[in-house]
């Protein structure tokens, strides 16, 4: 029997034994996870609530935040319901429980215990606004950035050194310098997103901005004492606060002003659980509202990796003074959990610029003509926005720059032209259609190095280096083009060389990754560590800090992690490698999409290897994630 006639048959049963068994063939069919039938099922027992239509909705609400939504829109959902349900299957069943409309079923949402509005909000289980469904834990996180962010936008501005930009920015050019636009725009507001692709110097625009802000807190009479200006800096993950710290590091050395200024901008980057203070086994943490951070100003690299409850908690524990600086490229692959908060806010930056006013004011700080750029029905969030436009890593003969673009686009005509195009740095290998496994051996030849500095014993913090130079990506965990077969057979494969003794135990050379946080040991999810002998010849497990130091632990405190030799494209972000590997399953999967593909590609600096089907290359450009929150709605239309 088909879903249709299933659902049409459900009408013949009581209402609420009728829901109950649609949401277990929803269940069947994939539409809900187990947790979104029990929990809506708690819910009404509970209420003594039997409306199918708000239960169904209820349960749909929860299966789309596990699916990484905020909430869940009736009106979208009545055009289009998810894949497994039919839309005329379920206007069928609605209406044969009095629903005929999306007007219809918001009213009959809104009569329920379980559901409060938001114009008398109350702590129920579901907020209806406008024909958005949240969880009420959701709602409230929504609301906590939304209400943040207007009161920003509130603010006085401030008055930045247009002397010390111009002294930062000393080259004249013709066209506009988005770095300086950068670096004077976020110096006058206390909320400010940076955005660029791989290679626009996000890095150095921010370590250029830290540099403007410390100076300025000198005091222009010297005899006056200096407070220090307290700035701390932040990233989703171990490996991307280490990159933080060595890409500031680095572009202080080159800036134009004294030793005693470059000397006070800090370097050490930390993960944000760190910054908050994790609480092992909770989900609080210990700097909140009630126990705000100390700082002044806070500056927060690989934001396309924030999920919405993160960025609320952080908000949350800024205090009232506090600048925030987020950085990141919108066009990553959003957070692995619900929300798309960088994607939200930033949802407009290519084609929005300033408002005239503001246009005005950057024209007149950085002496450049931004008043060219004005558009006076850009939204307010606009001025917090600024896009670096120019890579200074991939010129006009990077084949991995152009592929980027190009999927970046969705130009799946154009992405097929740059794969067949013979560039030195993109290489494509199409799979037969018997090919039923990846091609082990030629994958791990790209660790060949690694291997060989793992028989000289190299120095641990070479060998990360090489570790760190190749990577094998895929695009999904399971089957075997997924992350786990892949490594098994790698592991295997590395034992038939000689390479391993035994692939079941600890071996020298084996790479592991953290797959939760442990913040008993100072470790979080997605940190990766290098198994190798210390000085007594025990085997440890060595983790790089986010001061490039390594700690060394030994097999038996790790608890929970995955070999990494290859890693999914999600943990993939805030890392870079010389070589990467993107392996694509044999058949179409609903998580290969141009943001998937985009930045898979954009992991590589020099070259760039694509395993996977036309017809899926083809597919993936032209599907793109799309999350349901209301910021885009809040800021960018309304």
């Amino acid at each position: 029997m088909d879903s249709s006639n299933q659902l049409d048959l459900l009408a013949m049963v009581p209402a609420q034994d009728a829901e109950l068994v649609n949401l277990s063939v929803l269940q069947s069919k994939g539409v809900l996870r187990a947790i979104d039938r029990q929990w809506v099922e708690q819910l009404a027992d509970h209420a003594k609530e039997d409306n199918p239509a708000l239960l169904m909705a209820g349960a749909l609400c929860s299966a789309y935040l596990g699916a990484g939504h905020i909430c869940i829109d009736l009106a979208v959902l009545w055009q289009s319901p998810p894949e497994g349900i039919e839309l005329d299957a379920l206007r069928g069943y609605l209406t044969e429980c009095g629903v005929g409309s999306v007007q219809d079923w918001c009213k009959t949402l809104s009569k329920s215990a379980l559901v409060t509005s938001t114009s008398a909000l109350s702590e129920r289980p579901l907020v209806l606004s406008g024909t958005r469904l949240y969880l009420y834990r959701y709602y409230q996180y929504e609301q906590q950035v939304l209400q943040y962010l207007q009161a920003q936008f509130k603010a006085d501005p401030f008055e930045p050194d247009a002397g010390l930009i111009r002294q930062l920015f000393p080259a004249k050019t013709d066209s506009v310098d988005w770095q300086k636009v950068a670096v004077a725009n976020a110096a006058s507001l206390p909320f400010s997103i940076i955005s660029g692709g791989p290679g626009t110097g996000k890095t150095t625009t921010v370590t250029k901005l830290l540099a403007l802000l410390v100076a300025q807190s000198f005091p222009q009479d010297p005899s006056f004492a200096r407070k220090p200006l307290r700035i701390e800096l932040a990233a989703p993950t171990g490996k991307a606060a280490a990159r933080l710290t060595e890409s500031i590091a680095k572009a202080k050395g080159n800036l134009p002003l004294s030793d005693e200024v470059k000397q006070a901008i800090p370097e050490q980057a930390s993960t944000l659980h760190r910054l908050l203070g994790s609480d092992f086994g909770r989900s609080r943490f210990k700097h909140n509202k009630a126990n705000p951070l100390h700082l002044d100003v806070l500056l927060v690299d690989e934001v396309s990796m924030v999920d919405l409850p993160m960025m609320a908690k952080l908000i949350d524990a800024l205090p009232p003074h506090a600048r925030l600086i987020l950085l990141g490229d919108k066009d990553q692959l959003a957070s692995v959990e619900a929300g798309s908060v960088l994607g939200d806010l930033s949802y407009g930056i290519e084609n929005s610029y300033f408002q005239p006013d503001w246009a005005d004011r950057l024209s007149q700080v950085t002496g450049d003509n931004i008043s060219q750029f004005a558009n006076p029905s850009a939204p307010l969030i606009s001025r917090a926005l600024t896009l670096l436009r120019t890579s200074y890593r991939f010129d006009e003969n990077s084949g991995i720059g152009h592929l980027a673009k190009a999927m970046n686009k969705g130009d799946a005509k154009a992405v097929l032209t740059c794969l067949r195009s013979g560039y030195g740095d993109v290489h494509w290998q199409q799979p037969d259609g018997s090919q039923g496994k990846a091609d082990i051996a030629t994958l791990a030849k790209g660790y060949d190095d690694y291997w060989q500095a793992v028989r000289q014993k190299v120095d641990i913090n070479e060998l990360y280096a090489v570790f760190s130079r190749y990577q094998i990506l895929t695009a999904v965990r399971q089957g075997e083009f997924g992350v786990e077969q892949v490594n098994a057979h790698l592991e295997q494969y590395f034992y038939q060389r000689g390479q391993v003794k035994d692939p079941h135990v600890w071996y020298s050379g084996k790479a592991v990754m953290l797959t939760r946080n442990d913040a008993s040991l100072g470790l979080f999810n997605g940190d990766i560590g290098l198994c190798m002998p210390d000085d007594t010849q025990r085997l440890r497990v060595w983790f790089m800090q986010a001061d490039g130091s390594f700690i060394g632990l030994l097999p038996s405190r790790l608890s929970e992690f995955e070999v990494v030799f290859a890693m999914t494209v999600h943990k993939s972000q805030g890392s870079e490698f010389e070589r990467v590997a993107l392996l694509l399953p044999m058949t179409p999967s609903p998580v290969l999409t141009r943001e998937l593909i985009y930045t898979g590609i954009t992991r590589a600096r020099k070259d760039f290897t694509l395993w996977g089907s036309e017809n899926l290359v083809k597919a993936a450009a032209q599907s793109r994630i799309q999350r349901s929150s209301g910021l885009v709605s809040a800021l960018w239309t309304d």
